[in-house]
């Protein structure tokens, strides 16, 4: 099973993020999952900053678990987040946002979305 599972989401979902966070301290991912996500703003270097900064993390990590909201396939760095993730050949898990009814981004609308589970996530990581 993945140990590092970098989680892309829009800044208006972070609340979701937190609850994936949550999740994984209460080892309901898994007894070795660590959740990782952008960890400072540095839209002040721009788009080459934002880039590397990403590239990093994600390169850093075994999975990605993209978070589907209603507004996620408008979001560019999410779609460069899981094409650099697809690049690495990372599996990539997408889990849509209760309440909500977006697509994933184009290029990635063929991913099954996953109930906002931690039960569901775990499983998708563990493979079964």
């Amino acid at each position: 099973m993945p140990r590092s599972v970098f989680v892309s989401y829009v800044f208006e979902d972070k609340a979701y993020f937190d609850q994936v966070e949550d999740w994984q301290r209460g080892g309901l991912l898994g007894p070795d999952v660590v959740v990782i996500g952008e960890s400072k703003d540095v839209r002040q270097g721009g788009d080459p900053a934002i880039r590397a900064h990403l590239t990093d993390l994600i390169r850093g990590a075994a999975a990605m678990l993209v978070l589907v909201g209603n507004d996620t396939h408008n979001h560019g760095w999410v779609r460069y987040e899981m094409s650099f993730a697809t690049q690495r050949n990372q599996l990539i898990l997408a889990t849509q946002i209760p309440g909500t009814h977006g697509p994933a981004p184009e290029g990635f609308r063929h991913l099954p979305l996953l109930p906002f589970d931690p039960t569901a996530i775990r499983a998708a990581l563990e493979g079964r």
